[in-house]
């Protein structure tokens, strides 16, 4: 036990640097507090000075931002008109094609006509020749009248 007593005395010196030490501590924790107040401080000016900035542009955007509204609800009616006259364009055109589809298939058949018609002209133009070349045409035949009628 005599061990134990001696043992909890301590040193003069140690309380006195314990004290030393503590103030410090606090004398660091109140500079600490006092740059926080201070960048606090700053940071709320700051944001009063950003609070009346995004005011400010919120009084100059709004303005704008109706007329961009009011441009966009005409750009959709724009783009409404322009794609039912598209459809229309492309329902005539369609229609167009239908009915020249229709026209080229009648000339189509008009043309088979023609050349039929033709090549049977052509046929006969060539019958006729024929018989002009060997006598039998109408010449021919008035000289077989002709003669005919002498020898009676």
């Amino acid at each position: 036990m005599l061990m134990l007593c001696h043992a909890v005395a301590t040193a003069a010196w140690v309380g006195p640097t314990m004290a030393l030490s503590l103030v410090v501590i606090a004398l660091a924790f109140v500079v600490i507090a006092a740059f926080t107040a201070l960048a606090a401080k700053q940071a709320a000016g700051e944001m009063q000075k950003l609070s009346h900035v995004l005011h400010g542009l919120r009084t100059d955007l709004a303005p704008a931002l109706s007329a961009v509204a009011l441009v966009s609800g005409e750009g959709h009616k724009l783009a409404s008109l322009v794609s039912t006259e598209a459809e229309e364009i492309v329902r005539t055109s369609r229609r167009f094609r239908e009915g020249l589809t229709e026209r080229i298939e009648r000339l189509d058949a008009v043309y088979e006509v023609l050349g039929e018609e033709v090549e049977e002209t052509a046929l006969d133009v060539a019958v006729a020749l024929r018989k002009v070349r060997t006598g039998a045409g109408w010449f021919g035949m008035v000289r077989q009248l002709m003669s005919r009628g002498r020898r009676r």
